[in-house]
């Protein structure tokens, strides 16, 4: 049965989207007015577009992604909190609650000394309260950072790093990390909600799962020393990066049924794996060389099921990867969908989004074959270069610890509309300051104003000027 999809103009309404079941072959029928509407809905996209076409070519991206990197990016102070059951009494159950945290020179301010080398000091404090707002605990680490010349006080790697732990019961708790420049007595201050939950000690559980660049481990997979990847993103192809999680058996004895599966954007299944794990200990480290799955860019979950005693347990956690060798993962159709959700009318889109994926195919060549700036051609520009800034937005503001791919930022959102802005003003970490950035558009003359206002790398669109 072939199917086809009428494009109907209702008198009094907006336009909408009707799919409707033909035995005559796919037609795709598209009133004219609805061609205008759309038309006006992209001509924002192709203004800024058209413009761009003489300077990239048939490129990628408009620029190379390490140096956007340098221009959108690195952030200059990173941090992750992540909890293991301890291996205490099953009455009395504790967490262990590691906060990681790392930052660039380029935060601190540095005084040069007679023996000409640069110095710079600092105090990082990280506390927990609870929901009262009374100090459960606290833990400092200071440190004085020494380098001989003055480009290495504007470094902007992640040299610097602190792990503090804490042993909390389960509960609701806020942590809070500054870090004091004890020259300027600037401060730089994250706040996070943390819920460590209550664990079910009946069955089979399992940690969160730990990214990581480097692991140390015993032959018994016992963790002597974790590198945490703080932004779940891996960019070397060249270098192993880990997955790792604790498994917390019912009861000594038996086998615990461990099984990964990991999917790229379009859930297809890269890699996968099961091994049955003897409980004899009532922590399991679990380590997955994720190098040995992943060859190609792009962005991927991690899937951990466990069973035992015909209990069960999951979790989830997302990574991505931008290596300069590999070309990134396609991207889904479902993607290629969502994305042109600003340029599409609510009702039709909702619609759209339950079509089965033949429609879904058959709809979206109809919509960009009206916009084709060369229909003669096999070749649409418009097209290629919309779907080129969707995936260079996933490649750069994707933000694995929230779950939120780059093109659903704000930032991966104005990139997408109107592409690599003409300066980009940074005000990323300043102490005393929420992260902030400002976009200029000299063409279009206007100023986006962005502010990261969790700390953790959403960058919200707050004012246009």
């Amino acid at each position: 049965m072939a199917h086809s999809i009428m494009f109907r103009w209702d008198q009094n309404s907006n336009p909408r989207l009707n799919f409707k079941t033909s035995m005559r072959g796919t037609r795709i029928f598209m009133s004219i007015k609805r061609i205008i509407l759309f038309a006006m809905g992209m001509v924002a996209i192709w203004g800024s577009l058209m413009n761009l076409y003489s300077q990239i070519g048939g490129e990628a991206m408009p620029f190379s992604a390490s140096r956007a990197r340098q221009m959108f990016g690195p952030p200059l102070f990173l941090y992750a909190s992540n909890y293991f059951l301890d291996d205490s009494a099953k009455a009395d159950s504790y967490y262990r609650l590691d906060v990681t945290v790392a930052f660039a020179n380029d935060l601190l301010q540095f005084v040069k000394e007679r023996q000409a080398n640069f110095n710079a000091n600092y105090e990082l404090y990280a506390r927990v309260f609870d929901t009262k707002g009374n100090l459960i605990a606290e833990r400092n680490a200071g440190n004085q950072i020494t380098v001989s010349d003055f480009k290495s006080t504007n470094d902007r790697d992640l040299s610097n790093r602190h792990q503090l732990s804490f042993r909390l019961r389960p509960g609701r708790y806020k942590l809070s990390l500054d870090l004091v420049d004890l020259d300027t007595q600037k401060n730089l201050h994250r706040e996070q909600e943390l819920i460590l939950p209550r664990p079910d000690r009946t069955k089979v559980t399992m940690s969160e799962i730990v990214f990581a660049d480097e692991i140390v481990a015993d032959s018994l997979d016992n963790v002597q020393h974790l590198n945490p990847n703080l932004s779940r993103h891996f960019d070397d192809d060249k270098r192993d990066f880990w997955a790792y999680f604790e498994i917390y058996p019912a009861s000594i004895g038996g086998e615990v049924k461990c099984k990964y599966l990991i999917r790229d954007a379009n859930d297809q299944v890269v890699g996968e794996h099961q091994q049955f794990l003897r409980a004899n200990r009532m922590v399991i480290p679990v380590l997955i060389q994720l190098n040995a799955h992943v060859k190609a860019s792009g962005r991927f979950s991690l899937e951990v099921q466990l069973e035992q005693q015909q209990l069960n347990a999951n979790a989830r956690a997302r990574f991505s990867t931008s290596f300069t060798s590999v070309d990134p993962s396609p991207l889904s159709l479902q993607t290629r969908i969502e994305t042109l959700k600003e340029y599409v009318a609510e009702k039709e889109f909702k619609n759209l989004l339950q079509a089965p994926d033949s429609l879904k195919a058959a709809w979206l060549r109809a919509f960009w074959k009206q916009r084709d700036p060369t229909p003669d051609t096999e070749y649409n520009e418009l097209q290629q270069e919309f779907y080129r800034r969707v995936e260079f937005a996933n490649s750069v503001f994707t933000i694995n610890a929230l779950d939120k791919e780059g093109w659903k930022t704000d930032r991966g959102s104005v990139y997408i509309k109107y592409g690599p802005p003409t300066e980009v003003e940074r005000h990323q970490e300043q102490l005393n300051l929420p992260p902030y950035e400002i976009w200029y558009y000299s063409k279009l003359d206007q100023r986006f104003f962005f502010q990261d206002k969790t700390g953790m790398g959403d960058f919200q669109l707050v004012r246009i000027e």
